[in-house]
């Protein structure tokens, strides 16, 4: 017994072996054909896997997966898989190079087929428009990528008793897809990275697809009814793409848009054309604004909208008393009405309306409130403290103060800059510093009235402007501006208190600042200032960041460096003027700093010109710094206050302190003026007090310098 035990064992483990070779051959790298299985834990299938081949070999055994992967198969067709058709359910044909051909009757006869997938075949340009007709009835996901297939062929066929799983053509060399070109019914439908341009009217008429993904294609050709006709849609993504128009029709059912990565979509369908929407993922934060304030998105759309609930109310209303007059009927004994239909002649505004069915009424009674709450749609990217929901300036009072300043300090300037062009011919070091000083805040005005311009027109309803202006040349040139007279203007306070400091504490030295050395300093600093203005329009920062075309781009490392160097830069320039303010009160002669009107003037000119440069710089750099070190204590609603407001009161006090209180100015004005012959007294009065001044300091022994912080006179 136990020599026939001992038989046994030695027969399974030399037979065996043997027999499950012959029926599972393992894959090794040399083989060209091989049988594998691929069991799981809910399905048991066999694969024939085949690399390299020129034709498909006949195999002995039950194939359920047939698989061929880098071949030079040219002509595909029934014949080649015929052997396998009672048991074939997925085909897989993978880097097929040299295919060029499929026969249209290819798959015809696969009983139990469930899945075609084709990939990377780039011989492949078209397909029989039937070869999908008469397919199985188990057949339930085709996914056909990377060829070079140019048209769609007929999807009737496919998800008629059953919904396809899903429906993919990826990477293909779609370029249009015409009126009626699809229709099948599918869980999935993904016609991602084509060429596809041209989507036609009802292009998908009388399909049933749950998700519809189009992205990576142009779709520069849309038109309103490229995707009316499609029921149960509830998906649709068109991300990646050049899309300029967004169909408003036959997107009522749809729950999830995706419209991520598309800039050239400036402008979205009012909220009412998504009937069912609870998820949108767009591309910029203002279209979510305009989701979440639809009365100034689309004001005649929200107004049919809210009269058509009005009406819709009012018929509810009515139905509900009719419900309560017949349960009163009922109660007292007589007959039940049996009519199910809602007489509507009695109102004017239905004679032209088929009648409702209180059935249909009362589903849109039920969903009333839904519809009136069409602000409650999760939308991304979602506004943020540098693109809030509101007009750019914000505020009334922030509008109304933004215009008296943009034109006190376009007209201070632009006279600042007559007198002193004027005078050209008699050009001091001072008066060289301050023209470049007005041209700086002149700049800063044109800003300012840019911006006060562009909100006054889009006032209420900024957002729907906001794509136009933040990526338009009008951004460019107000942002360009505001950096470039900022950086320029600093650098010109920083040589004139540079200049002034010189000439009091080295007074009685002959080698000043000449106006050669600071026509080449100034000259430098408009280079400075033209290359940090240009940075952001060559992709370092950005001026299309914010509404007020400022560059506060700190995503990217670079922006965040060059946002550094413009605080850093106008940190250091204040400190270096109070220094040198500093040093000047304290250069003072004995006689003058203890002389009390002396000294109350001297600490008043100098806290003046110190105090204004601190208010107007000091809060930027500081909540500047805390933002880019990550503890931003303000949102952009805040700092509109501080970089539209308090940050140009210096374009608009600078030619005050500076120019036109200085008696030289006025000299210099009213000589201008005369030429006209306007103020001819005044003329002659400033050149006797003038000459009388000038006579007067010739005859003064020299003696320790006064402060002096008006214009050096000529």
């Amino acid at each position: 017994m136990r020599t026939i035990v001992n038989v046994l064992v030695l027969l399974s483990v030399c037979v065996l072996p043997s027999s499950a070779q012959a029926r599972y051959t393992p894959c090794t790298n040399s083989d060209q054909c091989c049988v594998r299985n691929m069991s799981n834990t809910w399905q048991h299938k066999t694969e024939l896997y085949c690399s390299g081949i020129q034709s498909i070999p006949p195999v002995y055994e039950t194939i359920n997966v047939l698989t061929i992967k880098d071949s030079s198969i040219e002509h595909f067709s029934e014949k080649s898989i015929y052997a396998y058709r009672n048991d074939l359910s997925d085909i897989i044909l993978i880097n097929l190079k040299n295919l060029k051909y499929l026969d249209s009757s290819t798959f015809k006869h696969f009983n139990k087929l469930q899945s075609l997938y084709i990939s990377r075949a780039n011989a492949l340009k078209e397909l029989p428009s039937d070869i999908f007709r008469g397919l199985s009835k188990t057949f339930l996901a085709l996914r056909i990528s990377k060829t070079n297939i140019k048209a769609i062929p007929d999807l009737s066929d496919l998800g008629t008793s059953t919904a396809m799983h899903i429906i993919e053509f990826e990477g293909n060399r779609l370029d249009t897809l015409p009126t009626n070109g699809i229709k099948t019914r599918a869980g999935q439908l993904l016609l991602e990275y084509n060429n596809i341009h041209v989507i036609e009217d009802w292009a998908f008429n009388g399909s049933e697809i749950a998700k519809l993904s189009l992205k990576g294609n142009y779709l520069d050709f849309l038109s309103e009814h490229s995707f009316d006709g499609i029921k149960n849609l509830l998906t649709l993504d068109l991300s990646d793409s050049s899309m300029k128009l967004l169909p408003s029709f036959g997107l009522m059912s749809i729950e999830v848009l995706r419209i991520e990565n598309t800039p050239t979509l400036t402008e979205i369908p009012s909220v009412y054309s998504f009937g069912s929407l609870k998820e949108a993922h767009l591309t910029y934060s203002f279209h979510c604004c305009s989701f979440q304030f639809p009365a100034k998105h689309d004001n005649s759309n929200y107004n049919f909208h809210q009269n058509d609930l009005q009406r819709t109310s009012s018929e509810c209303d009515k139905i509900k008393k009719n419900n309560v007059m017949q349960k009163n009927t009922a109660s007292r004994g007589f007959p039940k009405k049996q009519s199910t239909e809602y007489d509507n002649n009695s109102d004017e505004e239905f004679f032209d309306k088929p009648a409702i069915t209180t059935g249909t009424l009362d589903v849109m009674c039920g969903n009333i409130t839904k519809l009136a709450a069409k602000s409650n749609i999760e939308c991304w990217p979602k506004p943020n403290a540098l693109n809030p929901c509101e007009d750019i300036m914000g505020f009334f009072w922030l509008r109304i103060c933004v215009w008296m300043v943009g034109i006190l300090a376009f007209l201070a300037n632009m006279v600042v800059l007559m007198v002193v062009f004027r005078r050209t011919l008699n050009c001091s070091v001072p008066r060289f510093l301050m023209s470049n000083l007005a041209f700086a805040d002149f700049c800063t005005a044109i800003y300012l009235l840019l911006l006060a311009y562009e909100d006054l027109t889009s006032s209420e309803k900024y957002f729907n402007y906001a794509y136009t202006w933040q990526n338009g040349v009008g951004c460019k040139i107000g942002g360009f501006l505001t950096v470039f007279s900022s950086q320029l203007s600093v650098f010109a306070l920083c040589l004139l208190t540079i200049e002034r400091w010189y000439s009091i504490r080295k007074a009685l030295y002959t080698n000043k600042m000449t106006f050669a050395s600071t026509v080449k300093i100034m000259a430098f600093g408009w280079v400075y200032s033209i290359v940090m203005a240009t940075m952001p329009l060559l992709g370092i920062s950005s001026y299309s960041t914010t509404s007020i075309c400022l560059p506060m781009d700190t995503v990217r490392a670079s922006g965040v460096c060059y946002v550094f160097t413009l605080l850093a830069f106008a940190a250091a320039a204040f400190l270096l003027m109070l220094f040198c303010y500093v040093q000047i009160y304290m250069s003072l002669s004995y006689e003058t700093r203890h002389a009390v009107k002396g000294e109350a003037s001297v600490a008043r000119k100098i806290l003046v010109l110190v105090g204004t440069n601190f208010v107007c710089t000091a809060p930027v750099i500081f909540f500047g710094f805390t933002a880019l070190l990550g503890y931003p204590l303000i949102d952009l609603t805040k700092s509109k206050m501080l970089l539209v407001f308090f940050y140009p009161i210096n374009s608009c006090a600078n030619p005050f302190l500076y120019t036109i209180l200085t008696s030289s100015f006025r000299r210099d004005a009213f000589a201008t003026i005369s030429k006209f012959g306007v103020c001819l007294d005044n003329k002659k009065e400033y050149k006797v007090i003038y000459s009388t001044q000038t006579n007067t300091q010739r005859s003064t022994p020299m003696h320790k310098p006064t402060l002096s912080l008006t214009l050096q006179q000529p």
